[in-house]
């Protein structure tokens, strides 16, 4: 539907505002000179998550709720005790690593002998090596595209997306013929990904719900990380600014879970919502952050009325999954 998708948006206009406040100018257009890669490049090494909704302890735990039944259980400690606590000598892999957060969670377990951390941005690998030589973890970083990098096939127990394989261009041939691949007969694909619409392009219920809690929410929540401007209105971000910052982001998105379907044996599946709260706290999650009755009724109302939103329209805009690859029968 035409109204589904938005070239150049008011929230365009907005964010360049914001970030040329926080950034400066020359900055900000250094972006337009660079390559593809190298804007994707660029775009993480500067990235901070000062105030995306998944910083907020209580949805962390909520998520780990609907993953594991238990607050407290991080899904990399959940996949460990579930599906490899009988097993030693693993080998993992994950792709778009960051600053290496989630593969060290799977690193502190003695059955991993290889632990693998890819990125396309050089200065996030730099961090995650040196938090992992602090924690005296053993795990190989390598910065680079992942399309051009060879690893061994069969070589590699369990492969980990996190927020990264939604990244990827036609991901049911990524994952048929450069993922599978990689994994030994028997192995598992963990996915904690947006699945939502391709280069964010929000559909308008989506919209009209998550600026109706907008408008209900006090001021002092939607006070932006400049500490001064107030968040009054979410946005569709217009096509030509996600290709210009980050040609990497969604491109397909949308058919995210029919590829993993595809290509592997689904074990697990959990619907894990963000239709609404990843639009409607961005920007905003540092308010957030206090864990006071006020906010905490406030975080449990939001989580309602997503899961509202999410029941009616039957559709989830992130999972989370472990899938199997199998051998040829």
């Amino acid at each position: 539907m035409a109204n589904e998708t938005s070239l150049v948006s008011v929230g365009d206009f907005l964010d360049v505002y914001y970030k040329v406040k926080q950034k400066g100018f020359i900055q900000l257009t250094s972006l337009f000179n660079l390559t593809s890669n190298k804007r994707v490049s660029a775009k993480w090494n500067r990235y901070q998550s000062s105030s995306d909704f998944w910083i907020i302890p209580a949805l962390q735990k909520y998520w780990n709720t609907l993953i594991s039944q238990n607050p407290e259980l991080s899904y990399e400690s959940y996949v460990v005790q579930k599906y490899l606590h009988n097993k030693i000598n693993l080998s993992l892999l994950s792709i778009g690593c960051g600053e290496g957060r989630h593969e060290r969670n799977f690193a502190i377990s003695s059955l991993f002998s290889k632990v693998i951390g890819v990125d396309i941005s050089d200065e996030r690998i730099e961090r995650a090596k040196q938090i992992a030589l602090e924690n005296k973890l053993n795990i190989e970083y390598v910065a680079g595209d992942f399309h051009q990098l060879k690893f061994e096939n069969e070589s590699f127990d369990v492969i980990l997306f996190d927020s990264s394989l939604h990244h990827f261009n036609d991901i049911n041939g990524f994952l048929k013929n450069e993922i599978s691949p990689l994994l030994k007969t028997g192995g598992i694909i963990v996915a904690n990904e947006f699945c939502g619409p391709n280069r964010l392009q929000w559909r308008k219920n989506q919209l009209d719900f998550a600026n109706g809690l907008l408008k209900e929410l006090p001021k002092k929540y939607k006070t932006l990380i400049d500490g001064k401007s107030v968040k009054r209105k979410v946005y569709r971000p217009g096509l030509i600014r996600m290709l210009l910052v980050d040609p990497s982001e969604a491109p397909d998105s949308a058919n995210l879970i029919k590829a993993l379907h595809t290509n592997f044996k689904v074990l697990e599946e959990k619907n894990l919502g963000w239709n609404i709260l990843h639009i409607l706290l961005k920007g905003i999650a540092h308010n957030f952050l206090k864990n006071d009755d006020e906010t905490n009724q406030l975080i449990a109302y939001l989580i309602k009325k997503e899961e509202e939103f999410v029941k009616r329209e039957s559709k989830t805009d992130s999972i989370f999954g472990v899938y199997q690859k199998l051998g040829l029968e």
